[in-house]
């Protein structure tokens, strides 16, 4: 029964926040460095969407509040919102196995009428 209560958290979040695979890959990004903070140029490259589309979901993230943004010694460097329950969600985005990725899959597709 928690295994569907984490499902269907994590299913409202992605139905949230996620409204395009970009901005979920680049979500699982984060989520897998939840306390890292990274220049533009690394979040740029560090999935496989074409520049342009990592670009706004990057903005689509900062613009939701999934992703902060700090200027140290005047570089601009991106993290993981700390804020709960944001944060675990997306970190729990990775521990889930084959039913919560159809699920989440679903809800993408469907909220982009692919399905």
């Amino acid at each position: 029964m928690k295994e569907v209560i984490i499902e269907e958290k994590l299913c409202n979040f992605i139905h949230e926040f996620c409204d395009d695979l970009s901005v979920l890959e680049l979500l699982l990004f984060f989520g897998r460095h939840p306390h890292a903070r990274f220049n533009r140029t690394v979040v740029l490259h560090a999935i496989s969407s074409k520049r342009f589309d990592t670009a706004l979901a990057l903005k689509k993230l900062i613009d939701k509040n999934l992703v902060v943004i700090y200027n140290e010694n005047n570089i601009i460097l991106y993290s993981l919102t700390k804020a709960e329950p944001a944060h675990s969600l997306t970190t729990q985005l990775l521990t889930g196995g084959q039913s919560q990725w159809t699920a989440i899959m679903e809800q993408i597709l469907d909220d982009q009428d692919i399905v």
